[in-house]
């Protein structure tokens, strides 16, 4: 999806760990949002438009980034999860049990 100023709340870089639940009680640093904005994280990447030398996002983009992010961990748990309980199954077969 593409930024829309028109309907979205912008704001830089910087204010992003503003917007973004601490973790361990610490504010995400600015370097790791800088990295979502270009490199992204576990295949996405924050939106963000660069303009006059500063990169801004919008407060929906990044919770869009969020979330999507989220839903991947929750994804990639579950798909584990299920993996596990398989090989817990075709051992206890084995053992017959």
């Amino acid at each position: 999806m593409k930024i829309d100023f028109s309907k979205e709340q912008s704001i830089t870089l910087a204010q992003v760990p503003i917007h973004v639940p601490r973790r361990g009680g610490k504010k995400v640093h600015s370097s790791t949002v800088y990295r979502w904005a270009t490199k992204g994280a576990r295949g996405r990447v924050l939106e963000s438009v660069m303009v006059g030398g500063i990169r801004y996002t919008t407060i929906e983009a990044v919770r869009r980034f969020l979330t999507a992010n989220s839903q991947t961990v929750s994804m990639a748990k579950s798909s584990l999860q299920n993996a596990l309980d398989q090989a817990i199954e075709e051992e206890l077969r084995q053992a017959g049990v």
